[in-house]
C-alpha cells in the first residue's frame, strides 16, 4: 500500500513528438483531482540542466527503458519512480499511452505498492586514484575494444582472488539489469527485489569461468591486466569510459534503492512472458 501523491514531476523524453503534448494532458489531469504536478524534460545525466525533483514524491518518466534509466540515475532513489512506454521493449515502464487514466486512478486510491531494487555502485581507480566513479541502474560492462581480440581480467570477491579471465567482457548485472545485456551473454534471470547482483562472462576462453549470483554486501573488483588491447567500461549502456592497464574498476551495492511503483499484484512472470523472455 502507497500514500496518495501530492506533488507529482512529469518527466518527458528529449525530442520524442509525442511527449510533451500527453505530458501536458497528464499534468491536467492530475491537477483536476487535486495534485501539484508539473513537466519536464530529460536532457541527459551530464548535471548541466538537474531535474527539479525538489518536493516531489513521485517522478512518472514518459520514455522507453533509456529514458527510464537516465532519469534514475540523476534520481538516485531519492522519489519513487513510474515509467510509460514510449519506447520499445519497456522493462522499466509499466504504463502506455493508452492504459495511463486507469493506472494513475489506482495510484491515487492507493492500490500500488512500491517495487525496491538493487543499485551499483563504481568507482574506477587509477594508480590509486579514483578518477570516476558513479550508479547504475542495469550494469557495469567491462569489453574489449573494435579489434576481435580476447582480454585478460583479474577478478575479486571482497577480496578474494577469483582468478584471471581471458574472455570479450564481463557484466556485472543488477537483478533488473538481469533481463538486458547480461541474458544475452549467458547470465541468469534474477528477481528484481532480491537482494543479489550477478557476474557473467562474456565469450570466455575455454568457457573456465561461470557467470556467478553473489550476495549484495558483497565487493567485486576487477583489475584490467590486458597491456595491448584497447578495454572500456560501458555503465547501463549509455556512458563509455576508458581504462589503461592496472586500473581497477570496484563495485558495490549503492547505498540508495531504485523504487518503482507497480500495480499491487505485479505478475512478475506474466511480464517476462510477454515481453518474449521466457515462452
Amino acid at each position: 500500500m502507497t500514500e496518495k501523491p501530492q506533488h507529482v514531476l512529469i518527466v518527458s523524453r528529449a525530442g520524442h513528438p509525442d511527449a510533451p503534448g500527453l505530458a501536458e494532458e497528464i499534468r491536467l489531469w492530475l491537477e483536476g483531482r487535486g495534485v501539484r504536478a508539473r513537466t519536464a524534460e530529460n536532457n541527459g545525466s551530464d548535471g548541466a540542466d538537474p531535474l527539479p525533483v525538489e518536493g516531489c514524491d513521485l517522478i512518472l518518466v514518459l520514455g522507453g527503458d533509456g529514458t527510464m534509466i537516465s532519469v534514475a540515475r540523476q534520481v538516485e532513489g531519492r522519489v519513487p519512480m513510474l515509467g510509460l512506454n514510449l519506447g520499445r521493449l519497456g522493462f522499466l515502464t509499466e504504463l502506455t499511452s493508452d492504459d495511463w487514466r486507469g493506472f494513475l486512478k489506482s495510484v491515487l486510491a492507493q492500490c500500488c505498492r512500491y517495487s525496491e531494487r538493487l543499485m551499483l555502485h563504481y568507482e574506477v581507480q587509477r594508480a590509486g586514484v579514483v578518477v570516476h566513479e558513479g550508479l547504475a541502474i542495469n550494469d557495469v560492462v567491462l569489453n574489449r575494444g573494435n579489434l576481435a581480440r580476447l582480454i585478460r581480467l583479474g577478478l575479486e570477491q571482497d577480496g578474494e582472488p577469483l582468478g584471471s579471465m581471458r574472455a570479450d567482457g564481463l557484466v556485472v548485472a543488477t537483478p533488473t539489469g538481469s533481463t538486458a545485456y547480461s541474458i544475452s551473454s549467458g547470465g541468469p534471470i534474477v528477481h528484481p527485489e532480491l537482494d543479489v547482483y550477478s557476474v557473467t562472462p562474456i565469450c570466455p576462453f575455454l568457457h573456465n569461468f561461470k557467470p556467478m549470483v553473489l550476495p549484495g554486501n558483497l565487493k567485486f573488483t576487477v583489475r584490467v591486466e590486458e597491456p595491448h588491447s584497447e578495454v572500456f567500461l560501458t555503465v547501463d549502456g549509455q556512458d563509455c569510459i576508458p581504462l589503461n592497464h592496472s586500473d581497477v574498476v570496484q563495485i558495490v551495492r549503492a547505498e540508495a534503492h531504485l523504487k518503482l511503483l507497480e500495480p499491487e499484484r505485479s505478475a512478475y512472470v506474466s511480464r517476462l512472458r510477454a515481453k518474449g523472455v521466457i515462452e
